[in-house]
């Protein structure tokens, strides 16, 4: 995924700038709050990835005061303390706050100082009900999921087009790991991954015969443009 990408590379910047260090917060500590927690949510550029994206971030807060930030591999240690709404976790000099939630910490603005861009990451408990990937599903991406048939078509000049292909020959399913399958005119022409942005639906994969597709999504209607050297068509989905 593109964004996990993004995030990994953002959060990497400012982990190898302090890969050693160990920070100096002293403080009270809640104990309820000792354990692992895996990344279950990141948003940036207003786009959000979860699940299976969010492999590779991890938090452990220690009972000990200590703190290990992992992503993808890349690994700080610091100290940690906390009151009754947020935790904080000091590496070198740098703080970085986080509010606690129900078997979750959400750091709004992470390293916003340092990376110079928004960009917010939710951890949750190893174990819990908030660790459900699903929980943090976007409500778009959520309405994109399932089998889709095409219901009307239109050419490159925004003029119907069913007297040349029959829009149900245009269908697509769009599962919940980002997955999906493409068929057209019985053939399936791609097996991409998925991803919502900006009312665009991205599809990232190889399409048959260098083909061009994409789709959009915008106020509950789903459309999907196939194009090759000869052929433009828009494809309005229905479930």
């Amino acid at each position: 995924c593109k964004m996990k990408k993004i995030i990994s590379i953002l959060t990497a910047m400012i982990l190898c700038m302090a890969m050693v260090a160990c920070g100096g917060s002293s403080g009270k500590r809640d104990n309820s709050l000792v354990g692992k927690y895996i990344g279950v949510s990141g948003t940036t550029f207003g786009m959000t990835v979860y699940g299976e994206d969010m492999a590779g971030f991890n938090l452990e807060l220690k009972k000990d005061g200590k703190a290990t930030l992992a992503i993808d591999g890349e690994n700080v240690t610091g100290k940690w303390v906390s009151d009754d709404d947020t935790v904080t976790i000091t590496v070198e000099n740098t703080d970085i706050v986080g509010d606690i939630g129900k078997d979750t910490i959400t750091f709004n603005g992470f390293l916003k100082e340092h990376l110079g861009v928004e960009m917010d990451i939710t951890f949750a408990k190893e174990g819990t009900d908030a660790a459900n990937p699903e929980n943090y599903m976007p409500e778009e991406d959520k309405a994109l999921i399932g089998e889709w048939v095409g219901a009307s078509v239109t050419d490159v000049l925004d003029e119907d087009a069913s007297g040349k292909v029959d829009p149900a020959l245009m269908t697509a399913t769009l599962n919940s790991d980002h997955t999906a399958s493409i068929v057209f005119d019985g053939e399936e022409i791609a097996t991409p991954e998925w991803s919502y942005f900006s009312e665009a639906v991205l599809f990232e994969g190889d399409v048959l015969d260098d083909a061009g597709l994409y789709g959009d999504y915008k106020d509950g209607e789903f459309k999907i443009t196939y194009s090759t050297g000869d052929d433009y068509y828009t494809f309005t989905m229905e479930k």
